[in-house]
């Protein structure tokens, strides 16, 4: 996710939300001893919304359900995502595989009546000497990730997300060349001539072999004035994973500019590895 779009739709993971007492959020996982955490106030089941405590069979089969890790190698911080999306639903559980409730998403007030359509959330990515991938792992361990939620018409819909551990090493940036803060950019690129490259990503991050589905190019103006809205102007193209380029209109692109590159490995299971960097235009 680009670092400076995120938080625009997020819907917290690791600590309870609400927004205006329209929805409301809540969360809980085995945390580590480093890692502050009130799930212990949350385990209780006896708030849950009665879709989360049915049994038997459902209607339907939840049409998206996704829970990955994204891992930004360049800040080194790491983090877990998700997302439910289905037509219409009113209520949605999401239990680990020990069947523990992990977030209930259950809308208030007029938001219940018109009932959502989707929602994709990011837990917060704290640095690694307060989070690391071992206390990741510990928390969220792998498998099959229960989905239950009741649509607008009564209907009952149920799912899994399959969530894995298979983090993708990061990719190297080798053009064009980056600087690590947007401050000091470096040298000045032609607009004409901006193809990014990067090698190819082989292991994870533990260095065990990797299936990679793809990679994804992000380009954003660094600076932009758009406090209520989401015009800022970038680039987002995914390409195979046999792809190690890939050019970048010149039309994009403002001269004098600093812009932010990000590239993402992505692996089957759909867990990300970020390598980010800056550069300015001529």
């Amino acid at each position: 996710m680009n670092r400076s779009t995120k938080g625009a739709i997020v819907a917290a993971l690791l600590a309870a939300t609400g927004a205006g007492g329209a929805v409301a959020s809540r969360a809980s996982a085995d945390r580590p001893h480093n890692v502050s955490s009130r799930a212990d106030e949350r385990d209780s089941d006896d708030d849950l919304p009665d879709v989360c405590e049915r049994r038997g069979r459902a209607d339907a089969k939840i049409a998206t359900a996704k829970l990955i890790i994204e891992f930004n190698a360049t800040d080194d911080d790491i983090g877990v995502h998700g997302a439910f999306d289905d037509h219409g639903w009113s209520e949605l559980c999401v239990f680990d595989p020990s069947g523990r409730p992990l977030a209930v998403f259950d809308p208030r007030g007029r938001l219940d009546d018109l009932t959502m359509a989707g929602v994709f959330f990011e837990s917060r990515e704290p640095p690694e000497a307060e989070w690391s991938f071992d206390d990741l792992v510990a928390a969220f361990p792998e498998g099959r990730y229960r989905v239950k939620a009741r649509n607008f018409e009564g209907k009952y819909l149920t799912g899994s997300a399959r969530f894995t551990h298979a983090v993708p090493a990061a990719p190297e940036i080798v053009a064009p060349v980056i600087a690590e803060e947007p401050e000091a950019p470096g040298t000045p690129i032609a607009t004409d001539d901006v193809v990014v490259a990067w090698e190819p990503v082989t292991q994870t991050i533990n260095g065990a072999a990797v299936s990679i589905s793809g990679y994804q190019v992000i380009v954003t103006k660094e600076e932009h004035e758009d406090p209520h809205g989401f015009s800022k102007p970038t680039y987002d193209v995914h390409v195979g994973p046999d792809a190690t380029s890939l050019s970048v209109p010149a039309d994009f692109f403002e001269s004098g500019e600093v812009y932010e590159l990000e590239v993402l490995a992505l692996e089957r299971s759909g867990n990300q590895t970020i390598s980010v960097g800056f550069f300015v235009t001529a």
